[in-house]
């Protein structure tokens, strides 16, 4: 099998289009429930996982068990075996509807993470018993270090032991892999990147914001993509439409901890469509592209775009980017941060 560095060396030299339709061009992969979505590598051992992932922030925003239960399904049926959560989603809720829901009739069938913001040693071990409990699993697939936010919260947790849990959790089976999340800054990443080779260690997933927006302002697609490809790090995609902001600040749309009131409509304001920011996100050299959904039918939209994935060119790509360059930075994408 083509390693990950040969297969992006590849890539680098081919263009989207004939990379968009080598992927195409595979017959559909299927298990013991159905047809699955397409499917990238994300492990470095050549494990592959659906290059869409129902996030699990938006799954805890209902206190409906149907609907929860609803999503979990409908996710089975249309394909999806990726999914994401955190523990403190909807303080635990998020979990509990996949521990109830999901892994019950399906843990065999799926791909399961987590993620531990705590910021010391006891407490991410915590957080990691809560999720197995609350999950209803022995194990994770990954779990990942949540939402790294300066170079001096990479140090501090460091410091507090965050990082001897996380390996500690990996050698005992705990989870399979482990990887690190962050959506304030790419010199955030990088640093943590740095310390890990100074350590002489290396995580297996790196989950960050991708979007349109994204190039123009603090780019993550532009300053950490290259370096963890050279890693050979598994690029999970998140905020493709910015937590909701392009979609302006309407209550419908955007997550409560995320509103604002001027932030401005960027699909409504632009020739760019819902479908548009996804397609972008999937051209890139990404695993999985990670989106919660709070109902079905944007579920529904969601899985349509990847598998109706429309091929974009280096121009339609610099099109899309320059519809977007006017609303990047701190409104828009008000998740990130600057340091000097």
């Amino acid at each position: 099998m083509e390693n990950r560095r040969e297969f992006f060396k590849k890539a680098g030299a081919l263009t989207s289009l004939s990379l968009l339709t080598k992927w195409a061009s595979a017959a559909p992969a299927t298990d013991k429930i159905g047809e699955l979505l397409p499917q990238r590598q994300l492990i470095r051992n050549g494990e592959k996982v659906t290059a869409f992932c129902l996030g699990g922030y938006h799954l805890g925003t209902t206190e409906s068990l149907k609907r929860a239960e609803n999503m979990v399904e409908r996710s089975i049926e249309l394909g999806v075996r990726f999914f994401d959560n955190a523990r403190g989603y909807h303080s635990g809720r998020s979990e509990e509807y996949m521990g109830r829901f999901l892994t019950p009739k399906y843990r065999d069938q799926i791909f399961l993470m987590s993620k531990a913001p705590a910021k010391t040693g006891k407490g991410v071990q915590e957080q990691l018993d809560q999720s197995l409990k609350a999950l209803k699993t022995d194990y994770l697939d990954l779990w990942q270090i949540h939402t790294f936010t300066t170079p001096e919260d990479v140090d501090n947790r460091i410091r507090d032991g965050v990082l001897d849990v996380f390996l500690e959790a990996k050698e005992k089976g705990k989870t399979r892999y482990i990887g690190f999340t962050g959506h304030q800054s790419p010199k955030t990443h990088l640093y943590f990147l740095k310390k890990l080779d100074e350590m002489g260690l290396e995580f297996d997933t790196c989950q960050m914001p991708l979007n349109v927006c994204d190039p123009s302002f603090e780019s993550f697609e532009k300053h950490v993509l290259p370096v963890l490809l050279e890693k050979e790090y598994g690029i999970i995609a998140m905020k493709t439409m910015a937590g909701g902001s392009m979609m302006g600040g309407r209550i419908d749309t955007t997550p409560q901890d995320i509103q604002t009131e001027d932030i401005p409509d960027v699909v409504g304001n632009t020739d760019l469509t819902l479908a548009n920011l996804h397609q972008y996100v999937y051209q890139l050299p990404i695993s999985s592209l990670c989106s919660g959904c709070r109902f079905t039918y944007e579920l529904d939209q969601n899985v349509r775009v990847l598998k109706e994935l429309k091929k974009l060119s280096k121009s339609d790509k610099e099109k899309l980017i320059a519809l977007a360059k006017p609303y990047a930075g701190q409104i828009v994408e008000n998740y990130k941060r600057v340091f000097s």
